[in-house]
């Protein structure tokens, strides 16, 4: 049980060094080619008061209590059921919860999350993410793969 929740407290830190780095060293708006030649992944300094796909912009307050009350119902149900749930599974749920406070942390000390990640070919982006999102996307797949493949369910933590 100590790994997985060490694994979110890590990657939370990584979330917040990486916001940070980009807060300082690239400016609001613009963006850094990481590939010179090839506008396929760029690092772009850009703020988000909604969640993902730019939806809900503009409502922080609201999505921060949100996003407090899921974080809080997640960490009292694997406390609660934290000698029943497969090991796999609380990995999954504390790649969300790791996630989920990073953005938090954004929305409560920043106004709004910092993303940076940005990928597409010329015109043709993906919505910009950071690590944070990434943990909570990752850690959705693995729940969702969770459900469908009973085979994780064998090993407790």
């Amino acid at each position: 049980m100590k790994k997985p929740v060490i694994l979110a407290g890590i990657l939370f830190i990584a979330d917040q060094i990486t916001k940070i780095l980009i807060s300082v060293f690239v400016a609001y708006g613009s963006s850094i080619k990481v590939i010179p030649f090839f506008d396929f992944f760029n690092i772009t300094n850009i703020r988000n008061t909604g969640v993902a796909f730019s939806f809900f912009q503009g409502r922080n307050f609201l999505l921060s209590i949100f996003t407090a009350a899921i974080l809080l119902f997640f960490c009292v149900w694997l406390y609660k059921n934290r000698n029943g749930v497969a090991k796999f599974q609380f990995y999954a749920f504390c790649l969300v919860i790791s996630g989920g406070l990073g953005n938090l942390a954004d929305r409560i000390f920043r106004g709004a999350v910092v993303d940076f990640l940005d990928f597409g070919i010329n015109s043709l982006r993906w919505p910009s993410f950071n690590v944070a999102d990434s943990c909570v996307c990752i850690g959705v797949s693995l729940v969702i793969i969770d459900m469908i493949n009973p085979v994780f369910k064998r090993k407790k933590v």
